[in-house]
């Protein structure tokens, strides 16, 4: 069957004037590219966020699982750090084990005849007052208590000094006895600045006298290290009084040999 239009060609014209031509076909091809590009990287982000999250599971299965062996070795550290600090004090109290012992037979070496002794003591270290407390503020004299409580709560109590004030309380029938005790306890490895305190004449039972005394002096807490280094230090002097008294010997040796040998001639 024939078919005419009957409509104008303008109209015609406008209708059939849609067309995209070559540019639009650049543009849609681009955008689609665009497009496919976009759901590709979001496809490649998407899988990079499931790997990481299974990553991170598989870490915290892990994590829990070692969790158990990480609190065992927290507690064999806290173990570990425990038994050093106690090897430590015992080292440290080892070291002056004998100290008391090798004073007291020092003490007693050097007690002379009519003289014995009643009482040793040591005194106890003297504290500083504070001056924060009467210059400083009130804050800042907290603050310096705070401090000094936390420097003494560092400082381990099981050390002990090189050396401490103490005071020897006896008696003695005669003064040249005492005198003779106090040249001993100078000459003593174990004692220096010893000086008298006191000395009053007391009377026992059947008039007999003497004199009660006290002497303070400083005792040195001397370990078998500094004894060791001691005795080497005055062998070494020894050696070298020893070598100098040969040479001074010596000169006169030979003047003398020469005098023997002009008299027999």
């Amino acid at each position: 069957m024939i078919q005419i239009n009957l409509l104008p060609k303008n109209y015609l014209k406008s209708q059939s004037s849609f067309n995209f031509g070559k540019t639009g076909l650049y543009i849609v091809g681009a955008a689609a590219g665009v497009i496919v590009m976009l759901a590709v990287v979001t496809f490649y982000q998407v899988r990079q966020i499931g790997t990481l999250e299974s990553g991170i599971e598989r870490a915290n299965e892990r994590a829990a699982m070692l969790q158990k062996d990480i609190k065992l070795v927290d507690a064999l550290i806290d173990v570990k750090t425990k038994i050093n600090h106690r090897l430590e004090a015992v080292e440290r109290l080892d070291r002056h084990r004998s100290v008391w012992v090798r004073i007291l037979q020092d003490v007693a070496s050097n007690v002379p005849d009519f003289v014995w002794l009643s009482e040793l003591r040591e005194k106890a270290p003297a504290v500083k007052p504070d001056q924060s407390k009467t210059t400083g503020s009130m804050p800042d004299a907290k603050k310096n208590a705070k401090d000094n409580t936390a420097q003494v709560a560092a400082t381990p109590t099981d050390t002990m000094p090189s050396f401490n004030q103490a005071e020897i309380e006896g008696h003695a029938f005669t003064l040249n006895a005492l005198a003779a005790f106090m040249i001993n306890l100078m000459r003593s490895d174990y004692f220096d600045n010893v000086e008298l305190v006191s000395s009053k004449e007391v009377k026992f039972t059947g008039n007999e006298k003497a004199y009660n005394f006290v002497v303070s002096c400083n005792v040195h807490y001397l370990t078998d290290e500094q004894l060791r280094t001691m005795v080497a230090q005055r062998g070494s002097e020894s050696e070298d009084l020893n070598e100098a008294d040969y040479e001074e010997a010596t000169p006169t040796t030979t003047a003398g040999n020469a005098l023997a040998n002009e008299n027999e001639n």
